[in-house]
């Protein structure tokens, strides 16, 4: 695999000094972001490409002469003007927005066919606006996951996660990257909100399923958030105040590059120490972000360097002064990344990326002078080095490495008495190759493979990808993709509270789970204003693992096997459609999932197969937003079948030998045989355009859960009263926000 891909490189390389190439950079015009994607034609010759998500383009075998440049790009006024060649060209192309029917595009993803080459030739995939993020309607404030959360084939475990559960797979199973980055727990306030911060956010791409060779480490879905570059033309000030927290964001030119810089915080600390004065026992909390961006060219050849960052942490402290009983929950992330691109030649583009990603955890408990502790931390130290290579117009190769390095460490001690003690350093790595094609009719297809190496699994495993789109009419568009997947990293998760989750790796004991994934689709877009999209997918998945809660207290042992219950299987498929209404005053989609997934494992519910807590077999969705001068109203109602979970089938008494006290107890049924009610729930936005101190501003008043539907969370049983009912825990009531966001 090593030697094929330095093979093609080399003979890209040798290949692209003969030809004349005309390239070059596509920015805003107003602050110099990149805008990647853009179509980039030459009429006279019948020439073009596609810029890639840098906004880098190439066209290869230019003829000598005076010719016409042509770059396009939806929302932006097309760019029209002569290109002298003569040798190779380099050049920085701006382009000014424009609107489109007065309103901003909905999602970004379905913009004409030509200028989104991913959503042309990838099945599952779809981006994100950052406006759109916050103007959905939100508990407190707006929130990327919640966000997501709303398209179809995404679901949420309760009101107060903003987990995603792609397609039948848990939350460990999306791959979640910030600027390349890898985020393993991206959430504030147990899992609330999410990390990040809407201000900061310039897109945001996801993959459902089938993702490309060019993402690795997970078996179902991939969430690509990058934020801002930073504004090159000017410096500006932009911000929200919630009823949750205070954002800001500053941004500027610096040299012949930009910067970016975003804070967020809670500011609860004063309402709960108002509280606490008051005799009432409240915890202390608060969280908060920082974001950090620096972009600057290197001299005149192609060449950036990128500099990023992010910061995070949570706080909560909660000492009830009885008999030294307190506790003490610290989580957070730390990442940062340096990435420098090259231009080894105009049409041979390079970067080399190096990451930190660290996420940690520290739950220090007291009960009644009794010292309990939890301590766990994941390092991830990533270099990624990848090469893109315009072979033709209609042709592109990309490839490239990734080397990984990890630091696990858990710690757990009960009354000053070590327990758990988990240090692991293994290494992953990976190489990819990949082939884009557009052949004769239309056609699309994307080639790919992957090949990994994993320290603790001593084994190669080779993961083909593919991709293909086919026009079959003027508006009709059908796609298929597959491939597989490997993940070498579990999840151990706590469902009340994600500060307490924590990753391990899977050893030779157990080995790495798979999945093949499948996808076939088809698009319908009779004009601009109205798409159809309709995908039906399966997933067939192997070696996955499951906590084993059976193990005795005093069980030490850090293997995989002693910590898991491994060898499972299982599957999901469905079929989703998705409707949408992209241009007029009226804007939004209608999503539906008819869904299924399904686990077995040999010491579960005696082998028999099961569904998974977010096993959901109805889940649909409606979104609207209406412009009215000044205002834009916005709604948004769900609805999904009820949750998994296992009944109670009888209770017993069983006498203690050891007291002769008896001991009421309940007898689970099958795992996960009943159903909760099911899940529906309406929300509503109001937002209106005000001048302030000279910029832009916008109030807002939002309404979650509107006609106040409790519904149900999870059922729980008192074991103490026999006679009691199930207690079913109920779901968020109707919550009001309002707050205010500007710009200057």
């Amino acid at each position: 695999m090593i030697r094929l891909l330095l093979l093609v490189l080399t003979i890209g390389i040798a290949a692209a000094a003969e030809a004349t190439t005309l390239a070059g950079y596509i920015r805003n015009a107003a602050d110099g972001e990149e805008v990647g994607l853009s179509v980039v034609a030459l009429p006279g010759l019948q020439l073009g490409g596609l810029a890639n998500e840098r906004g880098y383009f190439a066209i290869r075998n230019v003829p000598a002469g005076r010719h016409l440049l042509v770059v396009s790009h939806i929302g932006y006024q097309s760019y029209r003007d002569s290109v002298d060649v003569a040798d190779d060209v380099l050049l920085e192309i701006r382009l000014r927005r424009e609107a489109i029917m007065g309103d901003e595009t909905v999602i970004t993803a379905d913009r004409d066919a030509e200028a989104e080459l991913e959503r042309v030739i990838q099945t599952s995939f779809l981006t994100l606006a950052p406006e759109l993020l916050q103007q959905l309607p939100a508990t407190g404030e707006a929130d990327l996951l919640r966000s997501l959360q709303l398209l179809p084939g995404i679901q949420a475990a309760s009101d107060i996660s903003s987990g995603l559960y792609v397609r039948g797979g848990g939350p460990d199973q999306t791959l979640i990257l910030l600027d390349d980055i890898p985020l393993y727990n991206p959430s504030h306030a147990f899992g609330f909100f999410s990390t990040f911060n809407p201000e900061a956010v310039r897109d945001v791409q996801l993959y459902k399923g089938a993702y490309p060779a060019n993402y690795g480490g997970n078996l179902g879905a991939v969430l690509d958030v990058s934020n801002r570059d930073g504004n090159r033309e000017k410096t500006s000030l932009s911000g929200g105040v919630s009823l949750v927290s205070t954002r800001l964001l500053a941004e500027g030119p610096v040299g012949e590059g930009s910067w970016m810089m975003s804070g967020r915080r809670t500011y609860l600390d004063p309402l709960l120490a108002a509280i606490r004065s008051s005799g009432t026992d409240v915890p202390n909390y608060f969280f908060y972000d920082l974001n950090a961006k620096i972009t600057q060219p290197l001299g005149d050849g192609g060449d950036n360097l990128l500099v990023s960052a992010y910061f995070g942490r949570d706080d909560l402290d909660f000492d009830l002064n009885e008999a030294e009983t307190f506790f003490n929950i610290r989580w957070g992330n730390r990442a940062a990344m340096v990435r420098w691109t090259h231009l080894f030649d105009p049409a041979l583009f390079g970067e080399l990326t190096l990451s930190s990603s660290e996420y940690e955890s520290t739950t220090d408990l007291s009960f009644f002078d009794t010292p309990i502790l939890f301590q766990n931390q994941i390092e991830d130290l990533t270099l990624n080095a990848d090469l893109e290579y315009f072979l033709r117009s209609d042709n592109t190769l990309t490839g490239g490495l990734r080397a990984t390095k990890y630091n696990f460490e858990f710690i757990s001690s009960f009354n000053s008495e070590d327990g758990l003690d988990l240090n692991q350093s293994p290494t992953l790595f990976e190489l990819y190759l990949q082939d884009d094609a557009q052949l004769s009719m239309g056609t699309h297809v994307r080639l790919g493979v992957r090949a990994s190496r994993f320290s603790e699994a001593d084994e190669i495993a080779i993961m083909p990808r593919v991709s293909i789109s086919q026009p079959v009419a003027d508006d009709w568009r059908v796609k298929f993709g597959g491939g597989l997947y490997r993940q070498y990293l579990q999840l151990v998760t706590t469902e009340g509270f994600s500060g307490g989750d924590f990753w391990v790796p899977l050893d030779e004991t157990v080995g790495p789970a798979s999945s093949w994934q499948t996808v076939a689709g088809v698009e319908w877009e009779p004009t601009r204003k109205y798409k159809l999209t309709a995908e039906l997918y399966y997933t067939d998945l192997d070696g996955l693992v499951v906590i084993d809660n059976n193990t005795t207290a005093d069980n030490n042992s850090t293997r995989s096997e002693d910590v898991f219950k491994s060898g499972g299987t299982g599957f999901a498929t469905g079929a989703e459609f998705f409707l949408e209404k992209r241009t007029g005053r009226l804007r939004g989609w209608l999503g539906y999932t008819l869904g299924r997934t399904r686990r077995t494992f040999a010491e579960v519910d005696g082998g028999r197969s099961f569904s998974p807590k977010y096993d959901r077999r109805h889940d649909a969705s409606l979104v609207m937003s209406y412009r009215l001068n000044r205002w834009r109203i916005g709604s948004s109602f769900v609805y999904a079948t009820g949750q998994a979970f296992t009944p109670a089938a009888a209770r017993y008494t069983l006498r203690n030998p050891a007291t002769a006290v008896d001991e009421d107890l309940v007898l689970a049924a099958r795992r996960n045989s009943a159903r909760l009610l099911p899940y529906h729930r309406l929300d509503l936005s109001a937002r209106r355009q005000i001048g302030f101190f000279g910029g832009d501003a916008e109030i807002y008043l939002q309404i979650f859960n509107v006609y106040s539907r409790r519904n149900e969370w999870f059922v729980q049983y008192d074991t103490d009263s026999p006679d009691t009912e199930p207690e079913v825990v109920k779901q968020l009531p109707v919550i009001p926000t309002f707050g205010l966001e500007f710009s200057f």
